[in-house]
Parts: structure tokens; C-alpha cells; sequence
């Protein structure tokens, strides 16, 4: 098959993945947490002792000096240290009534190390699902011309990112324009179209905007872009220019299973539950509770709490999830015709290779095989044995 014919065909299928943006004119409501909040650890140290008694914002657990990223993470809610443990910290309390009134710092006098301690200080990670620190980003380490704060959000179901575009563009453009200044980049585009699913790939955004292609396993800084989550770009506004550090942002809770579908922004370590409770969730109707999107989500744990890439909360029912049973493989060949990086897929998930590891998790191939195979979990089991050996 040609190369345009191929590009046809991907387009094709990738057209058939349904928006579902049901809640894309629904404004985003605060939601106050039921009394307590987990933050999990992640290897981090803690700050904090169980019996403290903390203040939003302070910090409660960071990165030891020696190790490679530096992570931060703060107190979500006025409260006390409940309980700590290898895997979490548990505070019981409530949100602040207001965030503290602080001084403005303008932007313009801000030195690029400046920037980038603020983002490391106040715990900022990519909030588009990867979590990757955001100072780390914004480090001047190749010579980068491009910022692309990327509002594509082409995933069915999410608007979170939509309606803070719409209501607070002007702090997002903020954010684009802090890290302008630290990557010493002449230009920064705010990109919200959804051309098709998945578009928002870092790799295929940077292709579509730029006309540059991001080499394999390579990043967009190897070509002079740096790729932000729009939610990231308000949180480097919030932490450079009112000195708040990462304490909340903004969930898409949809799907059939829940009566009051919206956007909420609920402070990080909520339950999942409670979410869920606020908009009405009817569990008999619920086949499964998805994080993140419906094509790259995930079934939620018990006792789950939302982090600070969780950009979805779905209660889906039977029909959404289209349920089918899962049959031999055809060996049709459309897993293969519907990747946007052209890998074999249905081999590399019997015969793991190198090539698994260009795998993004999008996928396509499993909406689109006719034998309903759990294609996705078997791609990540390959890129898992090869990690093993790479």
C-alpha cells in the first residue's frame, strides 16, 4: 500500500472514533473534597510526621538531593497528617476558602532559572497524563524556537482542557509565554483543533504544526519544539506568578453512568468516589469506571484518588463500551492499517521486537479489530519485555 493510501485509510478509521464531547459548554465547577485527601508517594521523602497539622500548600513530600528528577508535593487541604505510609499520605481536612491573596510578579524581569525554579519548587507535572516534571522541560538544554501549548484534546469525552481554554485563556498564554522565556524560544502557538484522533500526540502535533518530524524515541526538542499541556501552562502561571504550588486542576466526569456529567476542579488526592458522587453516578448502569480517556483510560483501583494527570473520570455503560467477545485472531491485517506509526501489531504482541517500544498507547487497533482482542494490554506487555532488555 502507498504511503498516501496508507495515510487515507489511518484517517479513515481514526474519523470513526466518536467525540462524545457532551460536556464541552458545561463550565467548571469547584468541588470541595469529602474531608480528606491521598497523595501518593511515589518514592518521594515526607516532610511530614503522622499528627502534623499542615496549611495548604505546604510541602509534605519531596525528592531526596541525589535524585535525578526533583519532585514536589504539597498539602491539598488545611488539615492533619492522617496517615503515611510506603505508598501514600492521607490528610484529613478542608480545602482553603480562597486562595491567599499574593503580589503579582510580572514576568518580564524574570530571569529563565528563575522560571524554572518555580516550576521545580512548586511541583509542577505535565497534567496531560505523562506527569513529567515540567522544570525538566523548560531547561535550556537544546536550542528550541517553538513552545506548543497543546489544547487538542482529542480523546472522546475529555473537556477539561477546552473549558479552561475558554475561560481562562489569558493565564494559559501567560504560561506559554513563562516558558518561552525559558527555553529562550522566539514563538509559542496554543493549538485546540481536533483534525482527528490522536492528534494530540506530541510527535504528530509537532508534524502538523511544524512540519518537523520528531526522530524514533527521540522528543520534540530535538527539533526545536517543547510540547505543554494547556492545565500545565496555567499551572506554571499560577506557580511563577502568584507563587502557588500544584494543588489542584480540572477533571471531565462523563459517561451514561453518571446523571450530572461537567467539569470539576477538585483538589489533587480527592477520591474518585466522591467525583463520582457529585454528578450523580448510577452504578447500575456502570459496566466500568475508566481513568483518563476512553481510549488510552484505564480501569480505576478501589479507593482510587485523582493526580495530577487525571483529565477523566468515565462511568460507562454496556453500550458505550461496546462489549464484544474476543475471538481468534483474523489476521486481517486492519490493527496494522489503522496505526498511526505502522507497526505489526498483532506480531510484535506474539513476537515482542524493538519496534514495540514506538508503540503510543493510542489505541486504534484494538477499536478497530473485528476479533476483539485486548490488543493495547498485550502492546504494553511487548514494550514491557523489551524495556527489560533494552
Amino acid at each position: 500500500m502507498s504511503l498516501l493510501a496508507r495515510a487515507a485509510t489511518w484517517l479513515g478509521l481514526a474519523a470513526e472514533v466518536p467525540r462524545r464531547k457532551h460536556t464541552e459548554d458545561v463550565a467548571i465547577t469547584d468541588l470541595a473534597p469529602p474531608g480528606w485527601v491521598t497523595l501518593a508517594r511515589g518514592g518521594v521523602q515526607a516532610e511530614v510526621a503522622p499528627g502534623d497539622v499542615v496549611r495548604a500548600g505546604q510541602l509534605v513530600l519531596r525528592s531526596p538531593a541525589a535524585a535525578r528528577w526533583q519532585l514536589r508535593r504539597h498539602a491539598s487541604v488545611d488539615g492533619q497528617v492522617r496517615s503515611l505510609d510506603d505508598d501514600t499520605l492521607v490528610l484529613a481536612g478542608t480545602p482553603p476558602a480562597a486562595p491567599a491573596v499574593t503580589a503579582h510578579r510580572e514576568p518580564g524581569g524574570l530571569s529563565p532559572a528563575a522560571i524554572v525554579e518555580a516550576a521545580r519548587e512548586a511541583g509542577l507535572v505535565g497534567l496531560g497524563g505523562a506527569m513529567f516534571p515540567t522544570y525538566a522541560k523548560l531547561l535550556p538544554l537544546h536550542p528550541v524556537d517553538t513552545v506548543i501549548v497543546n489544547g487538542c484534546e482529542s480523546e472522546p469525552y475529555l473537556t477539561c482542557d477546552h473549558r479552561v481554554l475558554v475561560e481562562q485563556r489569558a493565564e494559559v498564554e501567560c504560561g506559554m509565554h513563562l516558558a518561552m522565556r525559558a527555553l529562550g524560544a522566539e514563538r509559542g502557538l496554543v493549538i485546540e483543533r481536533e483534525a482527528y484522533y490522536p492528534a494530540g500526540y506530541e510527535r504528530f502535533l509537532v508534524r502538523d504544526a511544524l512540519g518537523r518530524q520528531v526522530p524514533p524515541r527521540g522528543l520534540p526538542r530535538d527539533v526545536g519544539a517543547v510540547v505543554i499541556n494547556v492545565q500545565s501552562a496555567l499551572a506554571l502561571h499560577h506557580a511563577v506568578c502568584l507563587g502557588r504550588p500544584l494543588l489542584s486542576r480540572v477533571v471531565t466526569v462523563a459517561g451514561q453512568a453518571v446523571a450530572r456529567p461537567g467539569n470539576l476542579r477538585v483538589a489533587i488526592g480527592t477520591p474518585v468516589a466522591h467525583l463520582l458522587a457529585s454528578a450523580g453516578f448510577q452504578s447500575e448502569k456502570a459496566k466500568a469506571v475508566i481513568i483518563g480517556g476512553a481510549m488510552m483510560g484505564r480501569v480505576a483501583e478501589p479507593g482510587e484518588a485523582v493526580g495530577p494527570g487525571t483529565g477523566g473520570v468515565l462511568a460507562l455503560t454496556a453500550a458505550e463500551l461496546a462489549e464484544r467477545a474476543e475471538r481468534p485472531c483474523l489476521r486481517c491485517g486492519r490493527c496494522q492499517e489503522a496505526c498511526p506509526v505502522d507497526l505489526p501489531v498483532v506480531l510484535l504482541t506474539e513476537r515482542p521486537g524493538p519496534a514495540a517500544l514506538s508503540c503510543i498507547d493510542c489505541g486504534l487497533c484494538q477499536f478497530v479489530c473485528p476479533s476483539a482482542l485486548p490488543l493495547v494490554e498485550r502492546m504494553r506487555r511487548a514494550k514491557e519485555r523489551e524495556l527489560e532488555w533494552d
